[in-house]
Order: structure tokens, then sequence, then C-alpha cells
């Protein structure tokens, strides 16, 4: 399986690299983008300044589009390597903030469009209509985007592709590894950021709202959080401290297989045919590594209060 390394420059002219090509891409369900690191070797001139957009190439396909953050071009013994690091074009979606206020009749595309019309984003068309969210002075569109899903369909927006932005599982696609040798798997725990009580309050009363994280009891972790009304869940406080806690319990159980190969799993794709517990499980995590020896993709299960939504 050939891989190459597209990089444009300011005029949009592509050039293709497929020597001395080490990259790792990470598609991840609590991300707002993609990311991929990596280096490759170049025979001829080009500068870091000359480097203005990054694709990487699996076989045929296009597997990543994104924005060079960094980008260091190096000669060492006569050897031109560049290496860098970049997101998709989704990731300004965490770096661009709506106007603040109840924005009235929306969906993920009058959302999206209201702030960022970006030629290289797409977005999920046809979602329902929400009667109002409340976007919070300074925060992203992204967040924005997260209150919308959360109040409309209790589940995560995720990043499909290269960069659509979903709000269902509408493309979630069966994957077999019936005929994949694994090289590994296991089961990892996290509980660093796990909260236990969490409080919100309305005004100068009292604390009077007040959820319990069940997942911190079985832990006996004590972990306590008093917040200010939060206007984005004025519509129901207590879902509110649900979806703190929740987002404390992330990636709480994570369930993982390893092996040499890479089929361009998508976020929310079903796992089938490993013999792990991953069988039957939406994927929330793929990691590429490719270099000279080769391609290897790590899958993960979130076992938390989103990964399964």
């Amino acid at each position: 399986m050939v891989i190459k390394i597209v990089v444009s420059d300011a005029g949009g002219v592509e050039r293709e690299f497929s020597k001395g090509i080490k990259v790792n891409m990470v598609r991840d369900m609590y991300l707002p983008y993609v990311s991929l690191t990596g280096e490759f070797v170049c025979n001829s001139a080009i500068t870091a300044a000359q480097v203005c957009a990054v694709k990487l190439k699996v076989g045929n396909d296009v597997v990543f589009s994104g924005i060079p953050d960094k980008v260091q071009v190096q000669v060492q013994r006569g050897i031109r390597r560049i290496s860098f690091s970049s997101r998709s074009y989704t990731s300004l979606t965490a770096q661009n903030e709506p106007e603040p206020g109840i924005i009235s009749d929306v969906n993920l595309s009058s959302l999206v469009s209201s702030c960022l019309v970006h030629p290289m984003i797409s977005v999920e068309q046809g979602t329902p209509v929400e009667s109002y969210i409340y976007v919070k002075p300074s925060s992203s569109l992204w967040q924005a985007i997260v209150a919308y899903n959360i109040k409309k369909q209790n589940r995560l927006p995720y990043i499909f592709g290269t960069n659509t932005i979903m709000s269902t599982k509408a493309n979630s696609t069966a994957r077999s590894y019936s005929a994949d040798r694994l090289t590994n798997e296991g089961f990892s725990v996290n509980t660093l950021n796990m909260l236990s009580e969490l409080y919100m309050r309305i005004g100068n009363d009292q604390y009077q709202y007040h959820y319990t994280n069940p997942s911190a009891v079985d832990y006996k972790i004590m972990r306590t959080r008093y917040y200010e009304l939060d206007y984005q869940w004025l519509h129901d406080i207590d879902q509110g401290l649900v979806y703190k806690a929740a987002n404390s319990n992330r990636m709480r159980n994570v369930m993982f297989f390893e092996y040499s190969s890479f089929k361009n799993e998508q976020l929310y794709d079903v796992v089938g045919g490993t013999g792990t517990a991953c069988d039957g499980m939406y994927i929330n995590r793929v990691v590429l590594n490719a270099d000279a020896s080769g391609l290897r993709t790590r899958v993960s299960c979130f076992d938390d209060d989103f990964g399964q939504r």
C-alpha cells in the first residue's frame, strides 16, 4: 500500500513525496479535528514557507487534508528532510467564536455557516432544527456545536473523513477484521479527571442543583466542583450537570486492538470479527503509524458515557 505526502504552495500547486515517510495520524471522537505529524525526504529545493497545505494519501485515498501548524526543513549530509505537524481544517471550529447569546431555530448547518464558511469544511445536512441554543461569551464554535448536539441528539458531534462535521451516525459502516492477524490487543482504565459531586446554583441562592457521578462512587473518588449558573444548560440544569460528569468520565474504559495494515476506518464504524471485546462496538479512536517497516493501525472503543451512544 503506497503512502504519499502531498504539499501545496500558496498558489495551490501540489507536490507528492513518497521517500523517507514517517507519519502518525489520529482520529478521535473527543477532538474537533484529525491530526497528522510526520516527515519525508525531499529531493527538490523547497522552503518551509512554501508548505501551505498538507495531505496524506494511502493508496488512491486522501485520508487527511489540513493546515500545516508547524513545518521544519533541514539538510543533513545532503539529504533534505521536511518534518511537520498538521490538523484538519475543522480545527478552525475550535478557533472561531460565534456571536454570544441565543441562536434560535438552529440546526447543524445553519449554526456552522453563521460563524464559519470554509471551502474545505463540509457539514452534515438535514439535521433537525432545535428551538434555540445559548452561546456563552468567549466560547468556540465547536463548543456551540457540542451544545446543539447534546440538546438535540444527546450525543457528541465528530469529524468524518478529512473535514466533514457530523451530528448523527448516518455514515456508520461495519468493519470486519476476520481476515486480519491482530498484533496486539488490550484494555485500559482512566480515572484521572473523574469528578464525584457536582453542584450548580441560580443567582445568589444556594447550590440547589446537585449530581453524584456513579462512576466515581465505584472508585471511591472524591472530587467536588461548584458551578455558577451555566446559561448553556438553562433549559435543563440537571442535564448540564450530567454532561459535566460525563465529560469527566472521558475514556474511562478503553478496549483496543492493533493490526498491520490500514482500512481507513472512520469514527462510529462498527467493529466485527476480531474476537476481542471491541466486537459489536463503535470505533472511537483510530491511530495510523507508517514508516519504512509498513503500516500499523490501532483501533480503540471507549466504554464511557459517550463512546457507544
